[in-house]
């Protein structure tokens, strides 16, 4: 089953596709890049990767390596001392303007190629070269693999630098820069010039927005601190002169290239790589923006949307062979169930479900593939609505593969938008509702001529019997009705017998620690209770209540006493009837409390 979110980032990839704006023309090798190449990448903070369009193609990193280079000086050199050298705040410039502050020659960002030129500079390192290893290996560290130089861009631009080698030696004169301009211009063109694709982008852009850790590896790169510094200057620089109208209307820390890629950090959910070299007139990705835009909107990606904070969405997930109803059923039923349970899931969720929570569950559940899927939104306080959106979108992607999605959601925090026509999703008030609701569906699925049973002849208690020990034991078997919410057995009375359903059914209840009524198991034709009474002193200890007009067929304990006199080859019989059952039931009910124990 495909991921509503690879839909969507697809539909958004199609719907956005333009002309408009042109590649960079000032450096050769850039200007005879294919203007009509993309790709897109939204990588999760737990380092799923979904990706459109041609994501392995690779291309010059440009000025999306200045906030990590930043971040190496600010780790290396801390705050204070890299302040000293290059502000943080917005020039309103383009990314090439001589934008130094008057007197100082302080750079007022290093998101700008002053800035930038500058940041360079105070990496750790013996020389230019030096520092430039440093920074490329660190460059690998954030998009997890070993990088190298597209030595043919670095020659181009390199031969073109005249402009930001005016920069340098500007630097220098102001003493912003103490050393060789000339070697620092040259580890400045080299970090520019660094092989990149898309997908090194959004892991790069993800593990920014995972607090400086690696989403893939786990590996720590980057101190949270530092972090937070770059990325505000992301938010209020990265995207030069255009970055007030990005902050209005996407609302994420970002930073572009003039290769035509932009990455966008969303903290504590995704990192975004789009590719797309056509530019806009502040040299940034044309189709870039417009796609960032659209899912800002679409997916309440703005940092300024009023929401509480991002945690795992999925709480519990477990099989319906770890965790069956307390619906009691016959034999035959419980094989059945037993070869296919594995086809149903229940997912608890808990918190406020963002984006990255929904996609969370759709990457579950996609990898989990079942039929029959149990959506409990007990402990959910909030849905946002791309979440909505996302949940909507995975149930239809069930439907078409003949699987389904039923809810439980007794707060009404999911409203369903089909509500009311033949496309409404299944509501439950609870979970084991839900799940009596998903062994019906198996057993209809795959129970073959299970439903067609006979409740008496098919019942433990008289199935192995022949056919005349079977009529012996019906003879002084009796017909007992119940209304629906009678009381048909008090907890505390006296063993009464064996209570055979034969149509309808009941619960056994008894009193929970709070003082209110809880079931314990819900009963159905072909199954039986009051037997167990005979394992407690012959007290019955749980009430029995018809759930609906229920029609019973009983063997009293005062016949069973007679019979155990009069037929004692019989009665044998049916005490090891009996008390198969009975180990039966209560093998099971031990197992299903231990599941939801260690669910619990």
């Amino acid at each position: 089953m495909e991921s509503p979110v690879q839909q969507y980032l697809q539909a958004i990839a199609d719907a956005c596709a333009g002309t408009d704006g042109a590649v960079a023309g000032y450096i050769p090798e850039l200007a005879a890049a294919d203007p009509d190449r993309f790709a897109m990448c939204l990588a999760t903070v737990d380092g799923q990767v979904y990706q459109v369009g041609d994501a392995s193609h690779r291309y010059s990193i440009q000025s999306i390596s200045k906030p990590f280079t930043y971040a190496l000086a600010l780790q290396d050199r801390g705050v204070e001392a890299v302040t000293a050298k290059v502000g943080v705040e917005p020039s309103g410039d383009a990314f090439n303007e001589i934008s130094l502050a008057p007197g100082t020659g302080r750079p007022r960002n290093p998101m700008i190629n002053a800035g930038a030129i500058t940041a360079a500079s105070l990496v750790d390192g013996t020389d230019g070269a030096d520092r430039f290893d440093r920074v490329l290996a660190w460059y690998g560290r954030f998009a997890g693999r070993e990088l190298d130089v597209d030595e043919a861009v670095y020659t181009s631009e390199l031969a073109t630098a005249h402009r930001n080698r005016g920069l340098a030696h500007l630097l220098r004169e102001f003493d912003i820069l103490t050393g060789d301009p000339e070697e620092v211009l040259d580890q400045y063109i080299r970090q520019c010039a660094v092989s990149v694709d898309t997908r090194d982008l959004a892991l790069m852009a993800a593990t920014l927005a995972n607090g400086g850790v690696h989403p893939r590896g786990g590996e720590p790169v980057l101190e949270p601190g530092v972090v937070e510094r770059v990325l505000s200057v992301m938010t209020t620089c990265g995207m030069y002169d255009a970055a007030g109208d990005w902050v209005s209307s996407v609302g994420m820390p970002a930073k572009s290239g003039v290769s035509g890629a932009i990455i966008g950090v969303l903290p504590g959910q995704v990192g975004v790589a789009v590719f797309s070299p056509r530019l806009d007139g502040h040299g940034n990705s044309s189709r870039g923006v417009t796609l960032f835009e659209r899912m800002s909107t679409d997916m309440e990606m703005h940092l300024m949307h009023v929401s509480r904070g991002s945690r795992s969405a999925v709480r519990n997930a477990y099989s319906l062979a770890e965790g069956l109803s307390r619906s009691r059923r016959r034999p035959a039923e419980q094989d059945t169930l037993a070869r296919v349970a594995d086809r149903a899931m229940v997912y608890e969720l808990h918190g406020d479900l963002l984006f990255a929570g929904a996609e969370a569950i759709v990457r579950t559940v996609v990898e989990d593939d079942p039929e029959l899927a149990v959506f409990d939104f007990s402990h959910v306080n909030e849905i946002a609505m791309v979440s909505r959106r996302t949940l909507v979108a995975l149930r239809d992607r069930m439907r078409e593969q003949d699987a389904l999605a039923v809810v439980v959601d007794p707060e009404g925090v999911l409203p369903d938008p089909d509500a009311g026509t033949d496309r409404a999703t299944r509501y439950f008030p609870d979970v084991p509702a839900a799940i009596a609701w998903c062994e019906d569906e198996l057993l209809s699925r795959y129970g073959g001529d299970v439903a067609a049973h006979d409740p008496v002849a098919d019942h433990p208690l008289l199935a192995l019997l022949d056919d005349e020990q079977c009529s012996a034991v019906q003879a002084v078997m009796h017909e007992s009705s119940y209304r629906a919410g009678e009381v048909v057995l008090a907890a505390g009375g006296a063993f009464a017998g064996v209570h055979l359903i034969v149509e309808g059914s009941a619960s056994a209840r008894a009193t929970g620690r709070d003082g209110r009524s809880v079931t314990l198991v819900v009963m159905g034709a072909g199954t039986s209770f009051g037997e167990l009474a005979l394992g407690t002193g012959d007290v019955q200890e749980t009430e029995i209540v018809a759930d609906s007009d229920l029609r019973l067929l009983v063997l009293p304990a005062d016949r069973l006493e007679r019979l155990t006199r009069e037929q004692p080859a019989l009665a044998l019989a049916v005490w090891q009837a009996i008390a198969r059952d009975g180990y039966r039931v209560a093998d099971r009910a031990l197992r299903r409390g231990a599941v939801h124990q260690h669910q619990g």
